[in-house]
């Protein structure tokens, strides 16, 4: 059992981590100056305070808590504001050229992809010194060399500002991004010549890169492209080379979290490292330098993944765990695992709203939480039977906590993932222990095939596992929905469940109860009012046209298309924005036929590249780039004149050569919707710009609610 009173820097970091969510949601009316300047002048006069009632008892103590909770707010605020990250303002259109160092080795798709840590940016006329990040698109035809981390390059092109597909539903990809102080894409262009610096770095120096370490041992490696993914992934954080095949497998069988290096990897590098090093215990008497040697070697490890945000989170709690076993503190592990949040929520707040932050917390605050509750059940005398159950709790205990939040993010949830944690665990615990005792031998060049050999048979045997779970029926519970407010009173109650597991008062319990009841009367009515209500929404994709038709619990979709990408992107909007589990949604693709009945709308074909789109509350039409645009006026003005019905809007997709849209517009005040099929150069080739059209690339999904 634990007490709260026994954890004190909770009282610090929940009115920090709130300034801090505070300050980067909500803009802050003043200056983070004149912040800094109240957090301060408000500690001087805590501390006057403090000083003043010495050894004195307050009248009113709530008054002095209500002061700290307030400056420890106002601090998370002013913290969030400072290391916020800034638009740096590049040219966006122009033919620049950008120089700095990869981050991150090229990922393929249709087109290869890196991040560059710019250093600097050149237009015909000014120069950029700066530190931000580039999210670079390379065109796999530039050049055959490819980029890998570590290196300076030189690039030209143009630069385009990262931005939403303002699609409902879809990822805030702008914010995260932005807390990366990633503002930009940079697209390389064929006519310039890419330039190579490599790292030019001295014998000595190279020998303790960790760009070149990671070079070596990934070069050590011998065995199948999974193998060698695997082990990149769990061994130096690189999960470029990872395969579709082997995301899905792993996802299905709920291993995700074994391909990112985390706590547990952490955990397991660092219980071998303690056993490596306990002759250093009796041979000084003291556990200083056994101390001192663990920790140097895992801020080496984390080094090696390049310093993710990931490890530093887990080096840092062990860290403190370290130091704390050293000095004999009995304090409760809970508050070593909090002061480094804070550490790191400090340096970088941004840190708070990651998802592997959340994840990492809630799955150790689960374990430390629930699992010696879960373990003490049972009594098992079998030492075997006693091993399976323990693992079993543990893996049980962190997910209580996170799986709120994998439904919340992944819209899915894996039924098999305490089979998965069975199975997985000790052969992961086996291959990080092989890994740690390799890695000097690999180092200075002896037993590379055989430790080669023993790593690749290890990850082959996991891939196996995984396939083999994934595989199960059932494995996967896909298209799964959770609301912010649902997530938030999710969590509300599971902290409250695990105080009244832990401790004897009765309060956590009616708590708990009444946030269930919360819970309750917001999904009724959130189910009462999706009911009552209709909407329309015109998405934004590159290349495609997807029209939303709902009413209640019922969609329909009707897509354009070019290619089979735009498909697949919308296949997946659907899956993720509009699950099957709370909408019953249907997707037409629209081909030859001539009329389309869907559950609460019909499309139906007017005209070669002329279609009607509507039911009895709203039509629309939807005028494609195979439609003559002199039909399409003539059909409008026949309308006007025998006052027939005319559409609501009208959507323009795929480039239609229509030619006088300034009559559409104002003569015929018709609404136009201009969508993502359409290329740059054909809002300017129309003149759109004279007159009002929804352009969804710049202003976001057109959206009508009824």
């Amino acid at each position: 059992m634990f007490d709260l009173r026994r954890i004190p820097v909770l009282k610090v970091l929940i009115p920090l981590a709130a300034g801090v969510l505070s300050g980067s949601l909500i803009p802050i009316p003043v200056s983070t100056v004149g912040l800094v300047i109240m957090t301060l002048l408000g500690w001087l006069c805590l501390l006057f305070l403090f000083l003043k009632t010495h050894n004195k008892a307050l009248s009113h103590p709530w008054i002095f808590c209500l002061l700290v909770f307030t400056l420890c707010f106002i601090l998370g605020m002013a913290t969030e504001g400072i290391a916020r990250p800034v638009d740096p303002k590049f040219p966006v259109g122009e033919r620049v050229i950008v120089r700095g160092v990869v981050k991150e080795v090229p990922t393929s798709g249709q087109s290869l992809r890196c991040v560059l840590a710019l250093q600097s940016l050149y237009t015909s006329d000014t120069s950029y010194l700066c530190e931000t990040l580039l999210q670079v698109y390379l065109d796999p035809e530039i050049d055959s060399l490819l980029p890998r981390a570590g290196e300076s390059w030189q690039w030209t092109g143009k630069l385009a500002p990262i931005r939403n597909s303002g699609n409902p539903g879809s990822p805030d990809f702008e914010s995260i991004m932005h807390r990366k102080d990633c503002w930009y894409r940079f697209y390389c262009s064929r006519d310039g010549d890419p330039l190579h610096s490599g790292r030019k770095l001295c014998t000595s120096r190279r020998k303790i890169d960790s760009y070149y370490i990671r070079h070596i041992l990934s070069d050590t490696w011998q065995g199948g492209e999974e193998e060698l993914a695997l082990l990149k992934a769990v061994c130096l954080g690189d999960r470029a080379s990872l395969t579709g095949d082997m995301r899905q497998s792993y996802g299905a069988a709920g291993g995700m979290h074994l391909l990112a290096v985390s706590g547990l990897h952490v955990g397991l590098i660092w219980w071998v490292l303690q056993g490596a090093t306990r002759w250093m215990v009796r041979k000084a008497r003291s556990e200083l330098y056994r101390t001192l040697t663990v920790l140097a070697l895992l801020w080496f490890y984390a080094s090696l993944t390049g310093f993710s945000s990931s490890v530093c989170r887990s080096v840092t709690m062990f860290s403190f765990f370290s130091i704390g076993r050293m000095l004999g503190q009995r304090t409760h592990a809970l508050n070593g695992i909090f002061v480094s949040a804070m550490i790191l929520v400090v340096i970088q707040p941004s840190r708070l709203m990651e998802l592997g932050f959340q994840l990492s917390y809630a799955a150790i605050l689960g374990i430390v939480s629930f699992y010696p509750k879960f373990r003490s059940l049972f009594k098992l005398k079998s030492r075997i039977l006693r091993w399976f159950w323990e693992a079993s709790t543990v893996s049980l205990a962190a997910q209580l906590l996170t799986v709120p939040l994998v439904i919340y993010h992944f819209h899915q949830l894996p039924m098999y993932s305490l089979l998965t944690s069975i199975i997985a665990v000790p052969m992961l615990s086996l291959l990080i222990t092989v890994f740690t005792a390799s890695l000097p031998f690999i180092l200075v060049g002896v037993f590379e095939k055989a430790f080669s050999f023993i790593l690749t048979t290890l990850a082959h045997l996991m891939n196996l596992s995984m396939e083999a779970v994934a595989s199960l029926p059932g494995a996967l519970l896909e298209e799964r929905q959770l609301s912010s407010v649902m997530l938030v009173l999710w969590m509300l109650l599971l902290c409250l469940s695990m105080l009244a597991v832990q401790g004897r008062s009765r309060l956590p319990g009616y708590l708990g109860l009444f946030v269930f009841s919360l819970m309750m009367f917001w999904s009724a009515w959130t189910i009462n009012s999706r009911k009552r209500t209709s909407q329309l929404v015109l998405c934004h994709f590159r290349g495609a046209s997807m029209v939303s038709l709902r009413e209640g619990v019922r969609v329909d979709h009707y897509c354009w298309y070019s290619d089979s990408s735009s498909l697949a992107y919308m296949q997946k909007y659907r899956s993720d924005a509009w699950s099957r589990q709370v909408y019953k949604n249907h997707l037409y693709e629209i081909g030859d036929s001539a009329y389309i009945h869907g559950s609460v709308s019909a499309c139906m074909k007017l005209a070669e590249g002329l279609w009607s789109v509507g039911n009895d509350q709203i039509e629309f039409w939807v005028v494609t780039g195979a439609h003559n645009g002199t039909l399409l006026v003539k059909m409008l003005s026949e309308c006007a004149e025998t006052g027939g019905n005319r559409p609501d809007f009208m959507l323009l997709s795929g480039e239609p050569r229509v030619h006088n849209l300034e009559f559409l517009s104002q003569h015929l005040a018709l609404e136009l919707v201009m969508d993502g099929s359409n290329r740059s150069w054909y809002r300017e080739r129309m003149y759109a710009s004279l007159f009002p059209i929804h352009d969804t690339e710049r202003q976001g999904a057109f959206v009508k609610r009824w």
